[in-house]
């Protein structure tokens, strides 16, 4: 008897444990990426001590392997020793700071939590150890395939520079990213007089590395001259053209044959190409034309109407000459159509008789 009652206890308790339902250990899942909270020097502080360290601390706890290397100091600044005081990253420099420079410190997005979440923002802060801290300040907009782009990597270059200067193999002075609006700004650039080159790429992986095969970049056409009574340049938008953009040629034909049964056909001819047939299109009954998705280059335009129905300008089987056929109604414009990436032509009607 005694051995039963044992059993229905201990049954009971099995019963009432699997009833219950507790919450997970640890709370709800973390979504929330970390943040910079504070930094020492504080951002645009003037004044601040060459032996000073850097003070970088996290809104919550990191995964601290190796994030010092998202961190880049413009002038460049060697860091001698790293260490961390619970949420703070502490970068001592090996040498003291420069006397009369402004520093931008940047961290690049991709700091992590403990919990392996990622910030996808980066940031970025700047301290003087002269009186004032540069006030020069250059931005825009960076356009790829006519569209603002979020993977813009933008660079900017302090001249003079020898006469051997490339922009897309040349250390810049500074380097920061688009935002999602295409957006980038250069702040805290000295003013005394100073001239300076803008140059962007369209950074297709994110690595930060321009790769010149499949990476197109874009320099901003004029030099930009940051003076004490000039000391912010706004609307500086760089345009980067894509090599494999296609564009499109668009025009009209007036149609003056006595044939008028079909729509009348234009044809792009590739100049010193091989392929016989570049790109086609029909005429809408108007007699407008819009050609898409063509290729960079030099091309022959023709407009004619297609009796034979081969899509070429040429002739076809007629009563009048069973021999070789007679010849379909054919003009060509007078110009060799020249398109650039992206471009969008209007050209001149053509006249078929």
């Amino acid at each position: 008897m005694r051995t039963l009652r044992v059993w229905l206890f201990f049954s009971a308790l099995i019963v009432v444990s699997c009833a219950v339902q507790l919450p997970p250990p640890g709370g709800p899942e973390d979504k929330t990426p970390p943040t910079i909270a504070e930094t020492s020097p504080k951002d645009s502080a003037a004044n601040v001590h060459a032996d000073s360290d850097i003070h970088i601390t996290f809104s919550e706890g990191m995964q601290r392997a190796k994030l010092e290397r998202l961190v880049t100091f413009y002038p460049a600044v060697e860091i001698g020793k790293v260490k961390w005081k619970k949420n703070t990253l502490i970068l001592v420099p090996e040498l003291p700071l420069h006397d009369d420079t402004t520093y931008i410190v940047a961290v690049k997005p991709g700091y992590r939590d403990r919990h392996g979440v990622q910030d996808a923002v980066g940031h970025a802060f700047a301290f003087a150890t002269a009186e004032a801290i540069d006030s020069g300040s250059v931005s825009g907009v960076v356009y790829f395939r006519r569209k603002p782009t979020d993977k813009g990597a933008v660079r900017i270059f302090r001249l003079p520079r020898d006469s051997s200067f490339a922009p897309e193999a040349s250390k810049p002075d500074r380097e920061v990213t688009t935002g999602k609006d295409g957006s980038y700004a250069f702040r805290f650039l000295p003013t005394n007089d100073a001239s300076f080159i803008v140059w962007a790429f369209q950074d297709k992986n994110g690595n930060g590395q321009h790769e010149p095969d499949n990476e197109p970049g874009g320099i901003l056409p004029d030099t930009l001259d940051l003076t004490v009574n000039s000391p912010l340049l706004l609307g500086r938008d760089i345009y980067i053209v894509d090599p494999d953009e296609p564009g499109e040629v668009a025009g009209a034909v007036d149609n003056r044959t006595t044939i008028d049964t079909l729509l009348v056909s234009v044809a792009l001819y590739a100049v010193n190409d091989t392929t016989p047939l570049a790109h086609y299109a029909r005429c809408d009954t108007t007699g407008n034309y819009t050609i898409k998705s063509v290729r960079a280059g030099k091309y022959i335009l023709k407009a004619f109407i297609d009796l034979k129905a081969d899509s070429l300008c040429g002739r076809y089987p007629c009563p009048q000459d069973t021999v070789e056929g007679c010849i379909e109604p054919c003009v060509e414009y007078p110009d060799t159509v020249k398109l650039s990436p992206g471009d969008e032509l209007k050209l001149d009607v053509m006249i078929l008789e």
